[in-house]
């Protein structure tokens, strides 16, 4: 085991922390990120999109705490420190954005850069799991990964709309 993170001799090893660190990142997102996002964004509908993908974001918690079990009878966690560092830069940035559209805008380019790290995350372990032999979690995971896509288009199309409101100079 390494100092601060566990030796990963294997693929299995591999899977399993990537799934550690995908459970924090939900986990972040839930308990800290989207919140924040919810109430600082002023447009209704990126509130709602936001709320549409807090309780879709509960489900991927629960998803890979089932995945966690067969896999390795626990659901332990391992920090996801891109997820800790993109809500913490979406949350600077966010406080910096003096104009309201700006701050939905602010607001939508950090949900975007946190789904697609997640989109990446998804994939990758969904790949792993089919090479592991591994269906059920194949599946779950790519039903992750199919919302985790859906909620990165909500956004780019919201995207379209609120940031042409946005001060230009």
């Amino acid at each position: 085991m390494g100092l601060f993170t566990p030796d990963m001799n294997n693929l299995r090893e591999l899977y399993r922390t990537m799934l550690q660190r995908s459970l924090d990142s939900e986990r972040q997102i839930v308990d800290d990120g989207l919140p924040a996002m919810i109430e600082n964004s002023t447009n209704s509908q990126l509130k709602n999109a936001f709320r549409t993908h807090l309780e879709e974001s509960k489900e991927h918690i629960s998803r890979l705490e089932r995945i966690m079990r067969d896999n390795d009878g626990e659901a332990s966690r391992s920090k996801c420190k891109v997820t800790a560092a993109l809500i913490s830069e979406g949350s600077a940035s966010a406080k910096d954005a003096k104009d309201q559209t700006l701050r939905d805008v602010v607001l939508i380019a950090a949900g975007n850069q946190v789904e697609h790290h997640e989109i990446a995350i998804y994939g990758t372990l969904r790949n792993m799991a089919i090479i592991l032999g591994e269906a059920e979690h194949a599946a779950l995971l790519d039903k992750t990964l199919d919302e985790e896509k859906h909620a990165d288009k909500v956004l780019t199309e919201l995207s379209e709309q609120i940031n042409v409101a946005a001060p230009v100079a």
